[in-house]
């Protein structure tokens, strides 16, 4: 079971090295979805549980796992999608940087419009590194 983020991520990456060991993991944080966190975090004094996720990129993908709490920690749970890298970079949208989280709009198939995926502040420096690349690879293009 996973308590610190270190043990968390060494999880995910793990869970995604499983899926596929000829594209090994580059990048791990958590996002939540929400449309207003402030109002989310208000009312559940705090403890924001909407839908969460784990993204995870590697050299030709980016993966959305759902979040499974167990005990004191979380855990990879399934896999809920899955894209190549150029379609990530296509789906996703502006990225905002705020104090206490950013965010940005991301296209997930099934809804009518992009998703609000927010990033606490302790994942910052892991998505800082993952837009960065994401970046390079909309460069590319």
């Amino acid at each position: 079971m996973a308590v610190g983020k270190a043990a968390t991520i060494n999880q995910v990456e793990q869970t995604v090295r499983e899926m596929d060991p000829t594209d090994p993991p580059l990048t791990v944080f958590g996002v939540f979805l929400d449309n207003n966190p402030w109002l989310s975090c208000l009312l559940s004094g705090g403890n924001l549980d909407a839908d969460t996720y784990f993204v995870t990129a590697t050299a030709r993908s980016v993966h959305f796992h759902q979040v499974r709490a167990k005990g004191l920690g979380q855990r990879p749970g399934d896999l809920v999608h899955s894209f190549d890298r150029d379609g990530a970079v296509r789906r996703m949208g502006e990225v905002r940087r705020q104090l206490l989280w950013s965010s940005f709009p991301f296209a997930l198939p099934g809804h009518d419009a992009p998703t609000r995926m927010n990033v606490r502040l302790g994942w910052r420096k892991e998505f800082a590194r993952f837009t960065a690349d994401l970046d390079t690879a909309a460069a590319r293009r």
